[in-house]
Formats: C-alpha cells, structure tokens, sequence
C-alpha cells in the first residue's frame, strides 16, 4: 500500500515538474519524471532544464515536509557531450555527482 500512497504524495510534484515545461516529451507526453516503488528519475534535454527541475524539487521538498536523499541521488549524462565537464547540479543543497551507469 505505501508504494501507491508514496504515488498519490508525489502527484504535486509531478504537476510542478509538468507545468513548467521542461523534462522529455515523446508524441505530446510528460516523461520528464518518472517514479517507481520511492525512486525518482528526472528526463531533461538540457543541464539548466534539469537545475531547474531540481529547483523544483527543493522547493516541494520544503512545502510538504519531505527529504531527498541526495547522497543517493546520482546525475548521468547521454549524447555527444556526455564527457563534457560542466557546473556541478544539486539537490538539497548538496552536490550531485556525475556519473556513467546506473544500477
């Protein structure tokens, strides 16, 4: 029941992260954040779409009381400038590293 009522908890965000139009789209659909179980991926097109996704993410965080574990969280980047260095994301305040693969 929790992984459904964790769903439910998440809904605000969602339309946030909708609302402000950045995060993927494919044929017209949001899948700019994707959720299972307590997990989170943010889809962006751009490094300055996803800080502000994750501003985003700060600030709701804040409004309803909830914690990011951001020791956890992990950003990867894909296409021709994947090895590009570039200014560091953060989630809570905290720094959030790049990598290569995920689990």
């Amino acid at each position: 029941m929790s992984p459904i009522l964790f769903a439910i908890y998440m809904d605000p965000l969602i339309d946030c992260l909708r609302s402000c139009g950045l995060g993927c789209r494919l044929l017209d659909k949001f899948y700019g954040c994707l959720l299972y179980a307590y997990d989170i991926i943010l889809l962006a097109h751009s490094l300055n779409a996803m800080r502000i996704m994750l501003d985003i993410c700060d600030e709701f965080a804040v409004d309803f009381d909830i914690k990011f574990n951001s020791s956890k969280s992990v950003i990867m980047r894909t296409g021709p400038r994947f090895g590009v260095t570039c200014a560091p994301l953060s989630l809570t305040g905290c720094e959030l590293k790049f990598v290569t693969s995920v689990k």
